[in-house]
């Protein structure tokens, strides 16, 4: 690469052109020489990076021409350059914001999304904003901008994505809000807070919630929590589900006398239960008389 680099020199210095350009690029050095040695004959330069098609060079070209003010011209290079965060900007810099619009719909380009987003929100088109936000990723900013401006059905997609401390926010708005009950719930569930889900679940009856909340208890939630689950279902005649999570609470016989009561498969697990509490009853019986 010296060689070429030293030979390319050689070259310009002899003003051979043509030669010089071949041994910078051959020691890859082109992309600064090239402009370097050209800049002073535009159009010789811009006829170089248009022919090298390289995205490098053709984003530098457009970096140069918005410099210049040549907004359309720098479009073009930028396009050509495959550089959809500065194509974005532009438009959206020219105030051609359908434009930009149009472009961030069909990429997958976070940064072009983001920048589009925070223009948008400038303008104070909130929905689109909100949309863009949402491409990006940038799921805090869409919540904040549905939460600002009443957005409540766009909300919850989002903040379904967002973090935790986010869907907390969240869920406390559609409380405030006193509607939505379901997604505050499935919020504060999906945030790790199950004792709120199940406490508003409980208070605004919303049992479709419910359900799906207890599908995914376990063992390590709080005995009394699991058993006042299980009085609910057991209010509304569900009594399988009561007697699932009367077992998750380790409340044993009372689970067995719901599936005597109510005609219910005794399962392999309570059936296990209730022995060994009758093999420790005995044994407790034994002591006692041998004493």
């Amino acid at each position: 690469r010296a060689t070429y680099y030293n030979f390319a020199r050689h070259c310009e210095l002899s003003g051979d052109i043509g030669a010089a350009i071949n041994g910078y690029e051959k020691s890859e050095t082109h992309r600064f020489e090239v402009p370097r040695m050209l800049f002073e004959n535009v159009q010789e330069l811009e006829a170089y990076v248009i022919k090298s098609k390289d995205k490098k060079l053709l984003g530098w070209w457009a970096q140069y021409l918005e410099s210049n003010g040549e907004m359309d011209s720098a479009l073009q290079f930028y396009q050509a350059a495959e550089d959809i965060v500065s194509f974005v900007r532009i438009w959206c810099y020219c105030g051609r914001f359908d434009e930009a619009i149009s472009i961030a719909s069909n990429t997958s380009d976070r940064a072009a999304c983001y920048h589009l987003a925070r223009q948008l929100e400038n303008q104070e088109r909130f929905a689109e904003a909100v949309q863009f936000y949402g491409k990006a990723q940038a799921y805090t900013n869409a919540t904040r901008i549905c939460r600002a401006n009443q957005l409540d059905n766009e909300l919850i997609s989002y903040a379904m994505y967002s973090t935790e401390d986010d869907m907390v926010i969240c869920a406390k708005y559609y409380e405030e809000t006193g509607t939505n009950w379901d997604k505050a719930i499935m919020l504060y569930h999906k945030s790790g807070q199950v004792g709120r889900a199940l406490e508003l679940a409980f208070e605004h009856q919303q049992f479709t919630a419910l359900q799906h909340i207890t599908s995914n208890l376990d063992s390590s939630v709080e005995p009394e929590t699991l058993h006042t689950c299980a009085q609910f279902f057991l209010e509304h005649q569900q009594y399988s589900k009561a007697v699932d999570l009367l077992l998750l609470a380790k409340k044993y016989l009372e689970a067995l006398d719901i599936c005597i009561d109510k005609h219910i498969s005794i399962t392999e697990d309570l059936a296990e239960q209730i022995s060994l509490i009758k093999t420790l009853n005995q044994s407790i019986s034994v002591f006692y008389l041998s004493g």
